[in-house]
């Protein structure tokens, strides 16, 4: 369910927490990334403190890290917030996990060409209605938020059309 709240005066933010079944993709990667290790360093049952085993050694670091990076996401999942702030004219997108590992983009709003509400039609249950900005700078259109309805997508993307415009009752 979409969480869009007035954060200030002159600031819309949208939440969206990391959903099951990505955490359920996120968990599996990362038991598979963590089979890397086993078989390559635990399973031969050979010696593993010699030279030639050193890029055995490289290739399971570093896939074992990746692997609990992975976990850990699944586990503590992640949370993007996608912000619009009139203020300072700008659209940004964070990515943040309780686990320290984020990211953040920042786009001004004369980078947002348009708003969009696609219809998706889902194959079980009733259709979901995607906001998404269409943005100068972006390789493709910045998923906003997702709603149940097409009613509240079109609310949302009122807000933010007025929010940008800088009219006042936001």
């Amino acid at each position: 369910m979409p969480l869009v709240e007035s954060a200030g005066r002159g600031k819309l933010v949208f939440h969206q927490p990391l959903g099951w079944i990505t955490r359920v993709f996120l968990a599996g990667g990362g038991v598979l990334a963590l089979s890397a290790p086993h078989e390559l360093l635990i399973r031969p049952g050979v010696p593993l403190f010699q030279w030639g085993m050193l890029p055995f050694w490289l290739i399971g670091v570093v896939a074992g890290l990746l692997g609990a990076v992975l976990l850990l996401a699944a586990i503590l999942g992640l949370t993007r917030t996608v912000t619009f702030d009139a203020g300072k004219r700008e659209l940004r997108v964070d990515g943040n996990g309780s686990f320290g590992i984020g990211w953040s983009e920042r786009y001004g709003f004369a980078d947002v060409l348009e708003l969009d509400i696609i219809k998706d039609e889902q194959t079980e249950g009733p259709p979901r209605f995607v906001l998404q900005a269409v943005i100068a700078r972006a390789k493709g259109p910045l998923e906003i938020d997702t709603f149940r309805n097409e009613n509240e997508a079109i609310a949302a993307e009122a807000k933010i059309q007025t929010l940008m415009l800088g009219e006042e009752g936001v």
